[in-house]
């Protein structure tokens, strides 16, 4: 039975496209969470936002909360993708991937208390996001270490919080020069295999 998945990302959700400098975006065609809707019978939202982090703060999560009664399917599965973590490795040089991971943890456990989650209305899936790659906005390679890192340790948290677990560092996704945004290709590439690996899984899930 066709749902509905929710996107919820930072750029590489979005669809921004680096080579623009105003802050451009792919055209809808291109961006990955676009090419899942048009190639599947699911429909996929994009809620990806430029610059997001993991919520961390009350309001930033209270927001998302609020957002799961308006998502809430009672007819039809519907699962919340979150591809989080890039963005607080890559502005500040102090977080560690443990540190990411600790915040995750708390947003998702916020998650979990909310009775569209409890219910079984929504269901959660954490994807460990691209690695950084040296770049005009890599120049250390620590960032990219603690980006790969961040595998591991959401793949534990997960396993621990009994959320499914997706981890795109694996799938070689193309960059562009910047060293962070998903090239076109990228966009396509990443949605391969999410056809191939999360969306097969969840669609067993849900039978």
């Amino acid at each position: 039975m066709a749902g509905t998945i929710i996107c919820f990302g930072d750029s590489n959700t979005y669809g921004y496209d680096p080579r623009s400098f105003l802050g451009g975006r792919y055209e809808e065609e291109k961006r990955w969470p676009e090419i899942l809707n048009a190639k599947t019978e699911w429909t996929v939202q994009n809620f990806g936002k430029n610059g997001r982090c993991v919520p961390y703060f009350l309001p930033e999560i209270t927001y998302v909360c609020n957002r799961l009664e308006e998502w809430k399917n009672e007819t039809a599965p519907v699962w919340l993708w979150i591809m989080l973590g890039t963005n607080d490795i890559l502005h500040n040089p102090m977080m560690t991937a443990e540190s990411v991971t600790d915040r995750m943890e708390r947003f998702l456990k916020k998650l979990q208390e909310c009775e569209e989650v409890k219910d079984g209305w929504i269901r959660l899936r954490l994807i460990s996001p691209v690695h950084l790659r040296r770049g005009q906005w890599v120049e250390i390679d620590e960032r990219c270490r603690e980006s790969e890192r961040l595998d591991d340790c959401y793949r534990e948290m997960a396993e621990r919080l009994g959320i499914a677990f997706t981890c795109a560092g694996d799938w070689e996704i193309p960059v562009l020069f910047d060293g962070v945004h998903f090239s076109e290709q990228g966009n396509y590439k990443f949605a391969e295999c999410a056809m191939r690996e999360m969306f097969e899984s969840d669609q067993e899930e849900d039978r």
